[in-house]
């Protein structure tokens, strides 16, 4: 029994004082300009962190032997006060908090215990959605629709529960189902209707007005609930199959009882208007960009409150219909530009002021938003890298670094073989790329956004103060096919997606992932087989940005690389460079003492960016 409370008592001190300290140390690295400052913090925070991952490893390790065992109230109750305390303290660590979450449900459903239960179902929902929806696995929605089904079915006990908070938890719910959950899937959007109907007529019921009918908790509740119903009015830009009449009349009900500023109301009569089709889309247009030009102030930029976020959500919501409505066909071109470049410009603009460590879960979805939005207007294809740069792979510095080490190492290989080897680029050639440059052109790009992929996975994943979960490490090998939800359809980019989906199989083609990717028969095999091995380099390499190993030297890669030569890597390319003392040195010097000039000029763009 005192091993179990030891191990707890472990979980809420040290385990979770080592998140704080690692993102202290995260934070420190943005605001140290000084060089030499800031590669002495960048060596104390990889020492420290590598220390920390090993002590998180065991305290890890104990309580999954702890979860393996039969609870007690007692045990069971100081793992529900840790979860609390995780999430009073907005501490989100999913891949750790699900297990204790299960178990505990597992545990309480067998006593019926209704007060653990329905916060657990609801703290249950949040971790899964952040975890497993924002890796747009479809499949998951299940989980969480399933727990809060779960609670609603319990609304008839509403007035038995003796905490404030599980009653409270009824509205969470209904939030999340007319908010988040609708806007990520459809499946739930088309029923968000029927959900704020069931909401309000909950909170007007007697069993909640007679025990909360002056709980400000539960009005604050409804009254975000009634915020986020009106917002679904962007929505009906897109013509989806919803009752827009009951849903607008339900929006005005709304309006006489809550404070709708005059740009919202403006809004909402325009779409209301623009569903009832007495407004064409490009009239529609027009109408919206005169209320986005009354809101967008000149110089808006990043500011750390509340009011200065909500003023970028009311943007942000307003850009994203008009630039819904400038992809339909017959959209005037020259006015198509003219608003992109204005409403691009200015959201692009406003998030390069956001600091990394500010609402960074919040911003890198909005981030990827932007960039997918615009994407499509872009011609040019230097600036779409430019708008892949600045709004994906910058947002994401250990992918950034990585991709930057990574693009180093390839160009230096390619750079050597282009000298004595070229005829190993015949495929290349062969395509186009015939001159050098060209050649090398295509070999930076395909390096710099090998991995834009992780882009789009959850933050935890790209936190390395502990070993990922078998769960964390089964999505995070989805990552090379997740690129293409940011490349779509283009056709500039899709000449690098064989190297996104395939620098993680073997050169054999028998091994890696994806496995329904056969590499062996791309024409860019060469590139695929080059930035798997500059990949590799940098990973094992990597003594300052990968916490959770402790880096090897590139003599002992390259013996692995020899070592399995014609299997996982390329055997003609593992021994150009074995055989090659000039491309040796700089690839040492690169991936060792040079490491730490890459990492501070990567800081520095995102900085000052």
């Amino acid at each position: 029994m005192n091993d179990k409370f030891q191990t707890i008592k472990k979980l809420n001190t040290d385990y979770l004082k080592n998140l704080v300290v690692y993102s202290d140390y995260n934070d420190s690295l943005y605001s140290i300009s000084d060089f030499s400052k800031w590669k002495k913090n960048l060596i104390k925070r990889s020492k420290t962190i590598r220390k920390m991952f090993k002590q998180n490893e065991l305290i890890i390790g104990k309580l999954y032997e702890l979860l393996e065992m039969d609870l007690d109230d007692e045990i069971a109750q100081k793992l529900f006060d840790t979860l609390k305390k995780c999430n009073d303290n907005d501490i989100h660590d999913a891949g750790i908090m699900i297990k204790i979450i299960n178990k505990l449900i597992n545990y309480y459903e067998k006593n019926n215990d209704y007060e653990k239960l329905i916060p657990l179902y609801v703290l249950g929902a949040l971790e899964e959605m952040e975890f497993y929806l924002r890796m747009d696995n479809e499949s998951t929605i299940v989980n969480p629709l399933a727990k809060y089904k779960n609670v609603l079915a319990l609304k008839d006990k509403y007035n038995q529960f003796k905490n404030p908070y599980a009653r409270r938890c009824f509205f969470i719910i209904y939030y999340n189902l007319i908010g988040p959950l609708a806007d990520l899937k459809k499946d739930v959007r088309k029923d968000f209707i029927k959900y704020y109907k069931e909401a309000k007529e909950f909170y007007n019921s007697d069993i909640v007005q007679s025990i909360d009918k002056n709980n400000p908790d539960i009005a604050d509740e409804m009254h975000l609930i009634n915020e986020v119903f009106i917002t679904g009015f962007s929505y009906f830009i897109n013509n989806e199959s919803l009752n827009d009449k009951e849903y607008f009349e339900l929006i005005y009900s709304i309006i006489d009882e809550e404070e709708i500023d005059d740009n919202q109301r403006r809004l909402i009569d325009l779409v209301y208007s623009y569903s009832k089709e007495e407004i064409d889309y490009q009239g529609m247009i027009e109408k919206l960009f005169d209320i986005y030009k009354s809101i967008h102030k000149p110089g808006f930029k990043y500011e750390r409150n509340d009011n200065n976020i909500n003023d970028f959500c009311e943007m942000f919501d307003i850009s994203e219909m008009i630039l819904t409505l400038l992809k339909k066909p017959g959209v005037d071109v020259n006015l198509k530009y003219k608003y992109v470049n204005v409403i691009g410009n200015n959201l692009i603009n406003y998030i390069k002021t956001v600091p990394y460590r500010d609402y960074t879960s919040y911003f890198d979805d909005v981030s990827a938003d932007v960039y997918k939005y615009l994407l499509p207007f872009y011609e040019d294809f230097d600036e779409k890298c430019s708008l892949l740069n600045s709004l994906i792979l910058r947002r994401q510095p250990i992918t950034y670094i990585h991709s930057i080490m990574v693009k180093n190492i390839t160009i230096l290989i390619a750079n050597e073989l282009l000298r004595d080897n070229k005829g190993i680029f015949k495929d290349l050639i062969d395509m186009g790329y015939k001159k050098d440059d060209d050649i090398l052109y295509y070999l930076t790009n395909a390096a710099l956004y090998h991995d834009i992929g992780k882009c789009l996975t959850v933050g935890v994943i790209n936190l390395q103060n502990r070993k990922l979960s078998e769960d964390e490490f089964n999505y995070i090998k989805l990552h090379p096919s997740k690129s293409k939800l940011l490349i779509g359809d283009d056709k500039d980019f899709l000449k690098y997606y064989d190297v996104m989906i395939g620098h993680h199989k073997t050169y054999d083609g028998n091994g890696g992932y994806p496995s329904d990717f056969d590499n062996t028969k791309s024409k860019y095999k060469i590139a695929i087989d080059l930035i798997t091995i500059a990949d590799t380099i940098d990973a094992a390499t990597d003594v300052l940005g990968r916490n959770y190993a402790s880096g090897k030297s590139f003599k002992k890669v390259l013996d692995e690389l020899i070592e399995l030569k014609g299997t996982r890597y390329n055997p003609f390319l593992v021994d150009f460079i074995a055989n090659n003392a000039k491309l040796k040195k700089e690839l040492d010097d690169l991936t060792g003492k040079d490491r730490v000039n890459v990492y501070f000029d990567v800081y520095k763009t995102i900085i000052y960016s």
